[in-house]
Parts: C-alpha cells; structure tokens; sequence
C-alpha cells in the first residue's frame, strides 16, 4: 500500500506538468514592404549588373531546446518574376532559361540553421541552405552588427553573402558575366502575429 502511495505522489506531479500546454514559440514576420534582396555581378569585369528583389517574405521563429533558449532560426523566400532592373532588355535575359529560368523556378528561398538571437545584435555567421534555380546547397551569410543592438529586432538586420552561379546550374554568359554573384539583405521584421 504504501509502496502504491509513493507511485501516485510521483506521478501526480508528472500529470499536472502534462496537462500543461508548452509556450507557444516566438515568431516575428519578415515585413515584405520594408525588405528585400539586392545581387550585383561583375560584368565584363568592369561594370556591374545590379537587380533588387523587392518584397522578401518569410519568419523569424525562436527555439526552445534543452541546449539553448535563445537559439532562433529564419526562412526567407523571394518572388523571382519580382526582379527590379535599370535595363528592361537586361531584366528579360536575367529572368529567361540562361540564368533565373523565372518560368519554371519562380522561387528563392533561404531555410538557416539554428543561431544564437545575439547574433542579430553583435553580428556573425549565419549558415543555411540556399535553393535557387532548382538546386539546394549551403550558403552562408554575414550578419552586420545591428544599429540598435539594444533592440536587434526593431532594426533593420543587413547581411551579405555571395554564390557561384554554376554551384546552381547558371552556366550562360560565362565570358561576359562573372561566376561570383554577390548578394546583400536588408529586412524589416513586422510585429508578432
């Protein structure tokens, strides 16, 4: 009896922290009117072809594991066919089959690791994987110390990084354009939902 007595007082405990629903994980959206994506590639080795991908979407969502509470991770996607070029004949060449192939790759998306919030702060490495043209592969982008590090998240958070294009099968134009593509991201983050 007392033996079954012990049982109940332990597993009452355990029942009650069940019965518990867990926090609901912190999200915050990435506002699209307030953020995008910009590449630049060196053209014939002089000038360079720049294009803005307004509207970047996506989340920031913090972790909760038994390792770290303040581990956070983000998904970014951006519309293709939104591209934004000085040159229309230039923008119709960058979004057909040679090099985006917008037609049947309309997305770009960028699904990081988990990382430390701080880093949002102070700046550092953020690794993920890219997929673009069809292809998925690792990409890794530098965060920018934050303006406000105080609050990280109600500044726009830059980041920079760069691509090969024939890592994603863009072989077209290899003596005309460079292989290196350079890319840089400012996003706004809207209010939790």
């Amino acid at each position: 009896m007392k033996a079954a007595l012990v049982l109940v007082l332990l597993w009452l405990p355990g029942l009650a922290a069940a019965a518990v629903p867990p926090p609901a994980p912190q999200t915050w959206p990435i506002d699209p009117a307030r953020s995008q994506a910009q590449f630049s590639v060196r053209k014939f080795w002089l000038a360079h072809e720049r294009g803005t991908f307004p509207q970047l979407q996506g989340t920031l969502r913090r972790i909760d594991t038994a390792i770290d509470a303040d581990l956070v991770e983000v998904d970014a996607t951006l519309d293709v066919n939104g591209l934004r070029m000085d040159d229309p004949d230039h923008r119709a060449r960058v979004l057909g089959p040679d090099f985006f192939d917008a037609a049947r790759f309309p997305w770009v998306r960028f699904d990081s690791d988990p990382f430390p919030l701080r880093v949002l702060a102070t700046g550092g490495t953020v690794h993920g994987m890219l997929t673009l043209h069809g292809e998925r592969h690792p990409m890794t982008l530098t965060l920018r110390p934050s303006d406000c590090p105080r609050q990280p998240l109600a500044c726009v958070i830059r980041a920079h990084g760069s691509i090969s294009r024939s890592t994603f099968g863009m072989h077209a134009w290899r003596g005309v354009i460079s292989n290196r593509v350079e890319l840089d991201l400012h996003i706004s983050l809207g209010d939790r939902p």
